[in-house]
Parts: structure tokens; C-alpha cells; sequence
């Protein structure tokens, strides 16, 4: 059985991830920053108030947090089509990260029908903002033909682009395209050695274990 490139839920967490390690300086700053204290600490029914007022104030990163503790269940209910709701409304004003979770939710049918054109145009936005989670998914999506006609090219381009910004797993899936070739690919030994480097010196066990392959 083979392992899935990329785990959505891997690149969902780190989508979280980002979002904590921001400084907000828009509307609901300060609410924003009280709620991602209580979040950082597990006290969910703390955050919630504080990153609701902020979210209702306008500010994007406290509405895309808003999405997640609905998609987690985290101080509320379970909610899959209120997390897409709130995910939605701070991608239509542009935040990235929230883009890629709209990505997320279209491609895997949670809140919202099942979707992958539509999946594609958010990742593609979110991608074109440098957010390296929605470079991959677009990579993926023209690679396994998502959504849209297959292109290797493109797929290349957008891994290319995530691998450089220093993502270990547009790293490891460009170092296993060269490792072994693939449709539109040449095989090149020496750009696999050097994205697999890369990507294992980032603690990737699995570009460490391609590395191994190459003589």
C-alpha cells in the first residue's frame, strides 16, 4: 500500500500552526492575540469568545481560526458546514491560509459539496500568495489531474516554488520525481540527491530512506 504524498491533515495542522505564529495588526488585534494565547494553551472555551469578537470585527486570521475550532471541535460542537462558512468568509477578503482551508474542505466534501475545480481555484489563490500547503495541494492537483487536465509542467512549477520557499515535502516529492522519473520528468540523480538532502535535513525519515537509493 502506498503512503499518500500528502497527508491533507498534515498540511491542515501546519496551516494552524501559522496562524498562531502570526502578530495581528488589523481589526480585533487584541482579541485576536488573547484568544490565540487561550487557544496555544488548549482553553478552547476561553478563545472562543475572543477570537468570535475579533472575527465579527473584521480581522481574517480570527475568522480562519474561527473555522478551525468548528472543524475540530475544539470549545463547540463539531460543525463542518460552520467551519467552511467562517474558512470562506475571510478567503473571500483574501487570507491565504484560509483560502488553502477552503481548498481543503471543497477537495475533501466537508461543509460543502465536493468540489475539485472549485478546490483548485482556492488553492491556486492561496499558492499565488506564496502559502506553501496550497502550492502542494495545486501540485498534486495538476500532477494526479484534479479538477483540472493533468500537466506535469505545472506540477513541477508549483512543488519547484514550495521546495524553494523550504518545504520538506515539495523537497522530498521533487527528489522522488528525479529519483525515479515520471511522465514529463527526465530521471537526474543529481537534483533528486539534492532536494532529498534537503528535505532530510529538514528530519524527513522518508527522503532520508530515498537517499539511500541513489548509488
Amino acid at each position: 500500500r502506498k503512503r499518500r504524498i500528502l497527508p491533507w491533515i498534515v498540511a491542515f495542522l501546519t496551516l494552524v500552526l501559522v496562524i498562531i505564529s502570526k502578530t495581528a495588526y488589523s481589526a480585533g488585534e487584541t482579541d485576536f492575540r488573547q484568544g490565540m494565547t487561550h487557544y496555544k494553551n488548549r482553553q478552547f472555551d476561553q478563545a472562543l469568545p475572543c477570537l468570535e469578537k475579533a472575527a465579527n470585527a473584521g480581522n481574517t486570521d480570527a475568522q480562519a481560526m474561527m473555522g478551525v475550532l468548528y472543524f475540530r471541535g475544539n470549545g463547540v460542537k463539531q460543525n463542518d458546514s460552520e467551519a467552511a462558512r467562517w474558512f470562506e468568509k475571510a478567503a473571500r477578503a483574501g487570507n491565504p491560509d484560509a483560502q488553502t482551508f477552503m481548498g481543503v474542505m471543497n477537495l475533501e466534501g466537508r461543509g460543502v459539496p465536493k468540489n475539485e475545480r472549485q478546490a483548485l481555484v482556492w488553492f491556486e489563490k492561496a499558492a499565488r500568495a506564496g502559502e506553501t500547503n496550497a502550492q502542494n495541494y495545486l501540485a498534486t492537483a495538476y500532477m494526479k489531474g484534479q479538477g483540472t487536465t493533468p500537466d506535469t509542467a505545472k506540477a513541477i512549477y508549483w512543488y519547484t516554488r514550495a521546495a524553494k520557499a523550504g518545504d520538506a515535502n515539495a523537497q522530498k516529492i521533487l527528489g522522488a520525481l528525479y529519483l525515479n522519473g515520471h511522465d514529463g520528468v527526465t530521471k537526474d540523480t543529481t537534483k533528486a540527491r539534492q532536494w532529498l538532502r534537503k528535505a532530510a535535513d529538514q528530519g524527513d525519515t522518508d527522503a532520508e530512506q530515498l537517499l539511500r537509493q541513489i548509488p
